[in-house]
């Protein structure tokens, strides 16, 4: 039994990826930082020796004695600071390029009129081209046992998970009502790919189910959902969707289950007067589902307890960068030195207001975290896109705004908040086209 458990295993590996199917770049974190030194030894032809902190994200480069590839082959002289090849190396390493200011001229009181310096830095662009380029003729030219040991270790840290495939044509769905769908919209039967996705859903505690328009997306989660509550994978799950087509959601689940106990917001309930006993009805009755759009989805206050460890940590994260950024001195630009501090400031002044919040609550405010919620299905999920984010890099065409949107920040608290309730992963299932955009 061992044997035919062991063979099965192996049957389904993922086929390996051999050498020439694979991109190297300079750089990447898993590469051992030796490949980098013995490459750039051989390119600068004197010691280099290259280091790697991972709790910084920083590379470090030590070099015993420079020579003319250091100081003049691979060297960008600048309007006010020239750039060797070791500070270049860095760059490379990086995947950044120096931003290089020039004067045009004084102003009035003396000073300098700077403007980037276009030239100096295609020109720097070029040579960290040279340098990152270069590294996969290196390995071109290393030997055959070398370049199995780099593909066995890259098979062996991203070639090793298998996607599953769900078979759900066994579930019968107990409480569903055929005929109710079939007089309302026509529908027969539950498609093959409905029942998997189904089914994935269930297994996984949540997902992303990406199927196209016209697929069924709206009866995978009124089913799903219905089939959490009645197995106990859920207590009390909600559907959001866009305000367009929230109410087809709410009037396809009655179709699907009149018996159930639903929950619909109107517009009515969330008015400024209706609003917290809205919210306290949630919190106070063991519905089978609870449906809203996503506005009004955004207007439930979130746990400021969670709130505050999310953005604590996303300062500290902050503060490390800026640590880091400024260690680095002039080889970094002030204008990603003046965002990281901005968003510092602004990190700061919201943990202030919701430390405020804290201190002044009232019993008869009702956040997410108490209505008991614990699985969430957004329709149209990519509406939520854009969380916060760090980078070194600037001046990237549709690198967007590192702060975020507050739709999506939105959405973070609450799914950590089901996680924290729920003591697992996922606990929400996104459902889009479109869950991949065309955009960084």
């Amino acid at each position: 039994l061992v044997t035919e458990s062991l063979e099965a295993l192996k049957a389904s590996f993922p086929e390996r990826i051999q050498f020439d199917d694979l991109d190297f770049n300079f750089g990447e974190r898993w590469i051992p930082t030796g490949m980098f030194s013995a490459y750039m030894t051989q390119l600068y032809g004197t010691d280099i020796r290259i280091g790697y902190s991972e709790s910084m994200d920083e590379f470090s480069v030590a070099c015993s004695e420079k020579n003319m590839k250091i100081t003049e082959e691979f060297c960008v002289h600048g309007y006010y600071r020239t750039y060797d090849g070791i500070a270049l190396l860095k760059h490379a390493l990086h995947n950044t390029c120096p931003d290089m200011m020039k004067s045009i001229g004084k102003d009035d009181n003396g000073n300098d009129i700077k403007v980037r310096d276009a030239e100096g830095i295609q020109l720097a662009n070029a040579k960290i081209d040279e340098i990152r380029n270069g590294f996969s003729d290196w390995l071109e030219e290393q030997s055959p046992e070398f370049k199995e040991r780099l593909t066995d270790m890259y098979n062996r840290k991203f070639n090793c998970y298998v996607r599953p495939t769900y078979d759900g044509s066994h579930q019968t769905f107990p409480d569903l009502d055929m005929k109710s769908l079939e007089r309302r919209y026509g529908i027969k039967s539950i498609y093959g790919s409905q029942k998997d996705c189904i089914w994935m859903l269930k297994q996984n505690g949540g997902g992303i189910c990406d199927h196209e328009v016209g697929t069924g997306k709206t009866l995978i989660m009124c089913i799903a959902a219905h089939e959490m509550k009645r197995l106990g994978l859920a207590h009390k799950p909600m559907i959001i969707g866009l305000k367009a087509n929230v109410a087809e959601i709410a009037v396809t689940y009655m179709a699907a289950y009149p018996n159930a106990r639903i929950l619909y917001a109107s517009e009515k309930d969330f008015s400024t007067a209706n609003r917290i006993k809205f919210f306290n009805t949630i919190k106070n009755n063991d519905f089978d589902c609870v449906i809203m759009s996503h506005d009004q989805f955004g207007k439930i206050p979130q746990s400021p307890e969670l709130q505050q460890e999310i953005l604590q940590a996303e300062l500290d994260s902050v503060e490390e960068n800026l640590e880091v950024l400024r260690a680095q001195g002039k080889e970094v630009s002030k204008k990603m030195l003046r965002g990281l501090e901005k968003r510092k400031f602004n990190l700061e002044a919201k943990l202030e207001r919701i430390a405020y919040q804290i201190e002044t609550r009232t019993d008869d405010v009702c956040d997410f975290k108490q209505m008991g919620i614990d699985h969430l299905f957004v329709d149209e999920s990519h509406q939520f896109k854009n969380l916060m984010f760090n980078t070194r890099h600037d001046r990237v065409a549709g690198l967007g705004n590192s702060e975020g949107s507050q739709r999506a920040l939105n959405m973070l608290f609450a799914i950590r908040t089901i996680q924290e309730r729920t003591g697992r992963d996922l606990g929400a299932t996104f459902l889009s086209g479109t869950t991949i955009s065309n955009s960084l």
